[in-house]
């Protein structure tokens, strides 16, 4: 069993490897939100409710949840250049939008972009650890969080014009090609460091599924993953058609508006990146964002008011995503962790999160149709983030061992 590098085996060519990741990352973030600011275009197409054309958001988290454990297990026996190169496919399928005919067949399309995502996600775990020294994990976990804001952010400010343009499959369309580049560039640049192969693969078993399972602090950061992102994810596929209803905003303002929490998720990203190789302690984090969620998220809501809204969803936009590169940091951290077992204890994780943001936003949905109004369902959604906190509050603190054996 290979350990993970040590500054004397670390290879230059992990940069060329972590830039073809950091495509896969933003084609993901592209299409993972670009049908919310659609939703109005989608629902008059196809005549579905609100809590249906949820699911196309609720329904692609509902996938990865339910793909990411399954998924990290194939990636652990295929290995990961195979499995990402597999994963870059079933995303590419956003590329066949415009010959989807039903609903059904979008929404089917969306499930087999999920389970793509989740393979992304649990295969990008075992490639950074094998490539990366202990001291460039959260850089490199932040650098791949922010690719993945950058696409979020670039398709709710892209996707409302280009629709108005050439249509809402079309868009859907181009964003699915930029998949299917990254697709085409992993499978000719990737490679594995020196030193490994398919004996690797065979040092995975499925004791380590249920050691990650019976681990209080991957359960806790789960349970603490999904309160926060059934938040973000519900107020990233509500946020375009509320402020179209309830301000009365075009649709292109309303996700201009909206945008502006995915562009400062990237100030978060970049700040979950950078302060963590300075102050090498996780739970703070945790805690902090898990405090604040709550609070900022109700100014975005709350009032159509400049003066409040924008500095909230800002704020609201820093605190959701600067946690999240350590939540993909710590398992990598956790006593005995290797290579072959990080991408099955970050599924366990991502697993519990996705399953909040399919049910978090269906809940929202539903609330609106029910009620006429946003306002509860956002409400509620918002102080569930707080488990973050309290999670954080619980975990054993994992940062500063591993900073202090590397020198930082």
């Amino acid at each position: 069993m290979r350990s993970p590098p040590t500054v004397a085996q670390v290879e230059p060519y992990r940069w060329v490897v972590e830039g073809v990741l950091l495509l896969l990352q933003f084609a993901m973030g592209l299409s993972f939100l670009a049908v919310a600011p659609l939703f109005p275009l989608i629902i008059d197409d196809f005549g579905v409710s609100r809590a249906s054309a949820s699911l196309l958001v609720g329904g692609t988290a509902l996938g990865v949840a339910l793909a990411l454990i399954p998924c990290s297990i194939v990636a652990a026996r295929m290995g990961t250049r195979a499995s990402l190169g597999v994963a870059g496919a079933l995303m590419s399928v956003m590329a066949l939008t415009p010959l989807v005919g039903s609903f059904s067949l979008l929404l089917a399309a969306r499930i087999t972009f999920a389970v793509g995502g989740a393979m992304t996600l649990t295969a990008t775990a075992p490639v950074i650890m094998r490539w990366f020294p202990p001291r460039e994990l959260p850089m490199v976990n932040g650098i791949n969080v922010v690719a993945q804001s950058l696409g979020v952010t670039i398709s709710m400010v892209i996707a409302p014009r280009l629709a108005v343009v050439v249509g809402w499959e079309r868009t859907l369309f181009a964003f699915g090609c930029v998949t299917v580049i990254a697709t085409l560039a992993w499978l000719v640049l990737a490679r594995d460091p020196a030193g490994t192969g398919r004996d690797q693969v065979a040092a995975f078993h499925l004791g380590d599924l249920a050691s990650a399972l019976r681990s209080r602090p991957t359960v806790l950061l789960g349970l603490g993953m999904a309160g926060a992102l059934g938040a973000n994810v519900s107020f990233g596929s509500w946020l375009p058609t509320y402020y179209n209803e309830a301000f009365g905003f075009s649709l292109e303002k309303a996700g201009a508006v909206a945008s502006v929490l995915a562009l400062f998720g990237i100030v978060g990203s970049l700040l979950g990146s950078t302060l963590p190789v300075r102050f090498p302690r996780r739970r703070p984090f945790l805690i902090v964002a898990g405090l604040l969620m709550p609070i900022t998220a109700i100014g975005a809501y709350a009032t159509s008011s400049p003066a409040v809204l924008y500095p909230s969803l800002a704020l609201f936009g820093v605190v959701s995503w600067v946690f999240i590169p350590v939540v993909f940091t710590i398992p990598m951290e956790l006593p005995g962790m290797t290579p072959e077992r990080v991408g099955v204890t970050t599924a366990v994780v991502l697993c519990l999160g996705n399953l909040s943001g399919f049910v978090a936003p269906l809940v929202v949905g539903a609330v609106r149709d029910a009620t006429g109004a946003f306002a509860l369902g956002l409400t509620v959604v918002s102080l569930l983030a707080a488990s973050l906190a309290v999670a954080g509050w619980l975990m054993p603190e994992t940062g500063t061992p591993i900073a202090t054996e590397a020198g930082v």
